[in-house]
């Protein structure tokens, strides 16, 4: 039956152990061995940041290439998603990505980069490009240690360790990119662009 087989799948992984009997390490969030450590035993997540913040923005550069032979109109289309439109859906991952930056850096931010937007689509997409280059610039510069000081969240209540800051950033940018092509494809966009992180990593391995 169905559910004796989900339900021993569900025990299965939750035990850690595989289809196949077995053991697997369950690796969590605070298991020192889900990454490579500094000489001093701290956790060294700046290689994966600097080319995950890279491969963002690269990722970015795809998008608005393709939403670039969009007309206005296209833009502005009403399409149900998480956003009403492509060009709100843009608003957000340029904000988020923008207002993530300042928290990282510790510096206020007491706007957000589109609002009361009025320019071109030309100048929208310049500017969601410059927030996830400026992103990516600038933990460029960061070492395993800046990644591992802890800035406080909005409201300033909790303080978060910076990379799991940009990791969330980084992430989320990339649920929204997927909503982005899907949009697209209904408002008449065709042949989107190919954004995933393997793919990525097999165009520096040429």
């Amino acid at each position: 039956m169905l559910l004796p087989t989900l339900l021993s799948l569900q025990l299965m992984l939750s035990a850690g152990i595989s289809s196949m009997g077995a053991v697997q390490s369950v690796l969590l969030p605070s298991d020192p061995h889900r990454m490579s450590m500094t000489t001093s035993g701290e956790p060294d997540d700046a290689p994966m940041l600097h080319r995950y913040t890279a491969y963002n923005h690269w990722a970015n550069q795809q998008l608005a290439d393709w939403l670039g032979t969009a007309s206005e109109a296209d833009l502005d289309r009403e399409i149900e998603s998480s956003f009403t439109s492509l060009k709100e859906t843009i608003f957000h991952i340029w904000n988020a990505e923008y207002l993530w930056l300042q928290t990282v850096k510790g510096e206020s931010a007491d706007h957000s980069p589109a609002q009361n937007f009025a320019g071109s689509k030309e100048e929208l997409l310049q500017g969601w490009l410059a927030a996830s280059e400026n992103f990516a610039q600038y933990v460029q510069t960061m070492s395993a240690a800046d990644l591992q000081a802890k800035r406080p969240r909005s409201g300033g209540e909790r303080y978060t360790v910076i990379a799991d800051m940009i990791h969330h950033c980084m992430n989320h940018s990339t649920y929204h990119r997927g909503q982005l092509i899907t949009m697209g494809r209904q408002a008449g966009l065709q042949h989107p662009p190919r954004t995933d992180f393997i793919y990525y990593i097999s165009l520096s391995d040429e």
